[in-house]
C-alpha cells in the first residue's frame, strides 16, 4: 500500500512540475521560410515562427559575409509568435538571418540560420528548426 501512495505522490509532483518547466523555458524559433540550410529560388517573404509570443527586437538579412539587405524591418511593439516580411529580389548565394527577440519571461534571445539562393533552388517553404539550433542567450 505504501508503494501505491508513493507512486501517487510521484505522479502528482510530475503533473505539477511539467507545466512549470514549460513556463520557465525560453522562447525559441520553431520554423522559418526559407528553412535552415534550404536551397531556394529568391523567396518573396521571410517568415519566422516562435513557440510563444515574443517581440522582435532585431532582424537582419545578410548576403555573403557582410552585405546587409534592407527589407523594411522595424522592431515590434506587439508580442506575437509569427513574423512575416516581404523581401526584395535576393542575389544568388549564401544568406544569413540574424534575429533577436525578447520573450514573455523578459529574456533576450538571439539566433541565426542560413539559406542559399540558387537558380536551381526550390520554392521557399516553412521548415521546422531543431531545438537549440543556432540559439544563444
Amino acid at each position: 500500500m505504501k508503494i501505491l501512495s508513493w507512486l501517487k505522490a510521484v505522479m502528482l509532483v510530475a503533473i505539477v512540475m511539467v507545466p512549470a518547466a514549460k513556463a520557465l523555458a525560453h522562447n525559441q524559433l520553431t520554423s522559418s521560410a526559407p528553412g535552415h540550410e534550404a536551397v531556394v529560388v529568391s523567396p518573396e517573404q521571410l517568415v519566422l515562427n516562435f513557440n510563444g509570443d515574443v517581440r522582435m527586437l532585431r532582424l537582419a538579412l545578410v548576403h555573403g559575409a557582410s552585405h546587409n539587405i534592407e527589407f523594411g524591418f522595424s522592431p515590434s511593439t506587439d508580442a506575437q509568435s509569427m513574423f512575416s516580411y516581404e523581401l526584395p529580389d535576393l542575389m544568388l548565394g549564401a544568406h544569413t538571418v540574424n534575429w533577436t527577440i525578447i520573450g514573455a519571461d523578459g529574456h533576450t534571445i538571439t539566433g541565426s540560420f542560413n539559406f542559399v539562393v540558387s537558380d536551381g533552388g526550390e520554392e521557399a517553404e516553412v521548415q521546422t528548426h531543431e531545438q537549440n539550433e543556432h540559439h544563444h542567450h
